[in-house]
C-alpha cells in the first residue's frame, strides 16, 4: 500500500500549514504538536528535515494505512482511481528507491481567489471571510486570522529563498489556489527555473477557475518541458455560475478555448489542457451533462477528471438521506463506469445527520447573500430535499 508522495513531494497550503499531499487529512507538525506554518515563517525545508516526515515514511515502508490518507482509501474502496494510485503511476520509474531529492512541490500560494465557490471555504478563497463572519459572527476573529495566514506569501521571505533548495530535482510544479493566475509570485519561480537554465526538465500543473488568461506570462510556458492546465467545471450554464460564484459559464468557456489553442499551436509549447469536475452534493442529480456539453461542443479529446467532495462534510453527497441516496442510485441504473464509481462513493458512507442541516442553513444563507435561488437552480435536488426542513 504505499505512495510515492511522502518520498518526494512537498506541499504548501494556502494557510500556510504544510503536507506531502492536497487531500491528505494532516499538515506536517512539530515535536510538540505544534503545526509547522509558512505564515510563522517556517519553511519547506523545516518539513523535509523533520521527524513527523521520517515517521510518515516509515509508516508506508512497513505496509501501514495512515489515517491521514483515509481519502485514499476510501475513494478506493469505492473503485475510484485514487490520487496515491495516480500518482504511483505518474512516478513510477522512481517507486521503490531510497533517498529521493525533491522531485515535485505543490505550491498554494496563499487563498487569494476571485471567487467563492460553493464548495469551498476561507480555507481557499479570500472571498469567503465576509459571507462566513456573516453566517457565524462569533468566529469573526478566527476568520480573520485564516485570511491572514492566507497572506503569507507577502510575508516569509523565508520561503523564497529556501525554493532554491529543491528546484535544481524538481521535475514537477503544482500552482492551485486560490486562483494561480492572480498571484504574481509564482510566475517569478517560473522566471527563476528559466534563468537556472532548468526548465526544460520540469512539468507544470496548474487548476485554474477559467476566469482569467495571463497573458502577459504566456511566453514563459514554451521553455517548460510540458504545462498542464486544468479547469475546475463543475456543470453547465446556471449551475455553474451558482456553483462557482461569480463565475461566469461563458467566460470559463472562452479561456478553455484559449488554452486549447496554445495546445495545438507547438510553437506556444507543449500543452496539456484538462478539466476537473468536482462531485458535490449539488451537481449529483446532473452528472452527464457537463461530459455531453464538453464532448459535443468543445474538444472530443480533453480529459475529464471527477473528484469527490469528502469535505466540507456538508457538501458531499455521502451527507444526503438514505431515501434520497436510493433515489439517485435508481436514477443512475444502469449507468457508464465514472458515474457508477461516484454512486459507490456517495452509498459507501453516511455523514451525520448535522451535515444535511448545515447544507440546509448555509445555503439558504448565501442565497439570500447572493440573490440566488437553490429550488430554482437545481429543482431536481431541491424536490428531494423539501421534506427534509428545506422549506
Amino acid at each position: 500500500m504505499s505512495c510515492i508522495l511522502p518520498f518526494i513531494n512537498l506541499e504548501a497550503r494556502t494557510d500556510g500549514t504544510m503536507s506531502v499531499c492536497c487531500i491528505m487529512q494532516e499538515h506536517a507538525t512539530k515535536e510538540d504538536g505544534t503545526p509547522y506554518n509558512l505564515a510563522f515563517g517556517d519553511t519547506l525545508s523545516d518539513v523535509q528535515k523533520s521527524k513527523w516526515l521520517k515517521r510518515l515514511r516509515r509508516d508506508f515502508e512497513s505496509g501501514k494505512r495512515p489515517d491521514a490518507c483515509a481519502n485514499c482509501w476510501n475513494e478506493e474502496k469505492a473503485g475510484i482511481q485514487s490520487k496515491r494510485l495516480r500518482e504511483n503511476i505518474y512516478w513510477k520509474d522512481y517507486l521503490g528507491q531510497n533517498n529521493l531529492p525533491t522531485l515535485s512541490m505543490d505550491l498554494k500560494l496563499g487563498n487569494i481567489c476571485n471567487s467563492k465557490c460553493r464548495i469551498c471555504s476561507s480555507f481557499a478563497s479570500s472571498q469567503w471571510v465576509a459571507e462566513e463572519i456573516k453566517w457565524e459572527p462569533e468566529t469573526a476573529d478566527l476568520k480573520r486570522l485564516v485570511n491572514k495566514k492566507g497572506a503569507w506569501p507577502k510575508t516569509n521571505e523565508d520561503f523564497w529563498v529556501d525554493i532554491d533548495n529543491h528546484l535544481e530535482h524538481v521535475r514537477k510544479l503544482e500552482f492551485f489556489g486560490g486562483e494561480p493566475f492572480l498571484i504574481e509570485k509564482g510566475f517569478d519561480v517560473l522566471e527563476k527555473c528559466i534563468e537556472r537554465g532548468i526548465a526544460h526538465k520540469i512539468t507544470l500543473s496548474y487548476n485554474t477557475n477559467g476566469s482569467i488568461y495571463p497573458e502577459k506570462y504566456v511566453h514563459l510556458w514554451k521553455h517548460f518541458q510540458n504545462v498542464e492546465v486544468f479547469f475546475s467545471i463543475d456543470d453547465v450554464y446556471d449551475r455553474f455560475e451558482y456553483i462557482r460564484h461569480p463565475g461566469n459559464f461563458d467566460t470559463c468557456i472562452e479561456t478553455l478555448q484559449k488554452f486549447i489553442a496554445l495546445r495545438d499551436d507547438k510553437s506556444k509549447g507543449n500543452f496539456d489542457i484538462g478539466i476537473f469536475q468536482t462531485i458535490s452534493v449539488y451537481n449529483i442529480c446532473n452528472l452527464y451533462d457537463l461530459t455531453k456539453y464538453i464532448r459535443e461542443y468543445i474538444d472530443l479529446k480533453i480529459p475529464i477528471h471527477y473528484n469527490m467532495v469528502f469535505t466540507p462534510e456538508h457538501n458531499s453527497p455521502k451527507m444526503l438521506p438514505k431515501e434520497v441516496k436510493e433515489y439517485i442510485t435508481k436514477k443512475y441504473t444502469p449507468c457508464t463506469d465514472f458515474v457508477q464509481r461516484t454512486i459507490d462513493f456517495m452509498n459507501g458512507e453516511d455523514y451525520d445527520e448535522i451535515a444535511l442541516q448545515t447544507f440546509v442553513g448555509m445555503t439558504k444563507f448565501s442565497d439570500k447573500i447572493r440573490n440566488e435561488k437553490f429550488e430554482d437552480t437545481f429543482p431536481e435536488l431541491y424536490e428531494l430535499l423539501k421534506d427534509y426542513k428545506y422549506e
